[in-house]
């Protein structure tokens, strides 16, 4: 065992105190991407804790998030529950054995469940998620958004998936254009394109009904198949957004797919059986896309060498810079649109 393994499993314990978590407890690594997460198993119970990335969120930013995952269980989403400290609020803060002040978050483990696909295998097309289920998270989705609609939880505090956090130098995901493996004409498409998106997103509707509290990283890694229907799991890049970016985000592991026209309408479809998609939907949504498309370069750029960070370079960057380069052209991705799907009322999909 690693210094640095030794160091974070002694910070867990402290943290595992906190929640008043007995010392004989079981604390399994489970993985590692921005938070440390560990499955926690005891006598009567079975949780997983968090132990956030240093700095990279404040403490009411993760009481915020804490408070929509409430908010979206009591509107009747399955997710999971956050576990509250004795002392009351859902953050624990320690300091580990380097003087490092650490946050903490608790949340029921959910057990039972599968992993709704692999988004990269099905974006090579290696894998095809089953229609109805894709139809499910359309509806899962639609189903948080009326809930979001209602307004964000009191004090909510969270970094936006709007215009400045999508592009420029401010993107909550970073810079696309820093990508190691590009050329300079590339670099400089995507710099173009990011101009581009800011014009039209900075036009784009923030009133109620078309933005507020959304998950932000619907990949299909983020869902569980669970025996009683999908389970929203990781709400940690949740803030306030297009809520048409949650169905980008989903659709976009969909675009590369042979059958990716088939694949993205059965999701819309879903969503249309709660919420409507209409013309201003179809006019932001190649924006969308593509903003979401380039924020996973800036991801790759921002963290070289982790297998997720290769994956997005390699596989995903040259479509990514293909469909810039059409955005540019014609305002399109070459990935399907809304109006591709049949645009529907709740009413008609019926």
């Amino acid at each position: 065992m690693s210094d640095l393994t030794d160091l974070e499993q002694a910070a867990a314990r402290l943290a595992l105190d906190a929640f008043g978590v007995p010392a004989d407890a079981e604390l399994i690594f489970v993985k590692q991407r921005e938070n440390h997460v560990y499955r926690v198993r005891g006598d009567g119970f079975d949780r997983s804790l968090r132990m956030h990335r240093v700095g990279y969120r404040t403490d009411d930013e993760l009481a915020s998030e804490t408070a929509s995952i409430e908010a979206f269980r009591l509107g009747g989403i399955a997710v999971p529950t956050p576990v509250p400290l004795p002392t009351g609020g859902f953050v624990a803060v320690i300091t580990d054995a380097r003087g490092v002040r650490r946050q903490a978050t608790m949340q029921n483990w959910i057990d039972g469940g599968r992993e709704f696909a692999d988004s990269g295998a099905v974006f090579q097309g290696l894998a095809r998620p089953d229609a109805a289920q894709l139809r499910a998270l359309g509806t899962l989705i639609a189903r948080m958004h009326d809930i979001a609609e209602k307004g964000a939880p009191a004090g909510y505090r969270r970094a936006a998936w709007n215009t400045a956090g999508l592009v420029g130098e401010k993107a909550l995901w970073g810079r696309p254009a820093r990508l190691r493996s590009l050329s300079a004409p590339e670099r400089d498409l995507l710099d173009l394109a990011e101009s581009r998106l800011a014009e039209e997103l900075g036009r784009l509707d923030v009133g109620t009904g078309r933005y507020g509290v959304i998950h932000a990283d619907f990949t299909f890694e983020n869902i569980l198949v669970a025996p009683d229907g999908l389970v929203a799991l990781d709400f940690d890049d949740s803030g306030e957004g297009w809520f048409l970016f949650d169905l980008a985000t989903s659709a976009f592991w969909c675009a590369e797919h042979p059958d990716a026209e088939s694949l993205i309408a059965a999701l819309l479809d879903g969503y249309r059986e709660v919420r409507t998609l209409d013309e201003a939907d179809e006019r932001a949504w190649h924006a969308l896309l593509l903003a979401r498309a380039l924020s996973y370069l800036g991801w790759a750029a921002d963290r070289p060498g982790d297998a997720a960070s290769d994956f997005h370079e390699d596989v995903i960057g040259p479509r990514v810079v293909a469909a810039a380069r059409q955005y540019l052209d014609d305002g399109s991705t070459g990935w399907p649109s809304l109006s591709a799907t049949h645009l529907s009322s709740p009413e008609d999909a019926r």
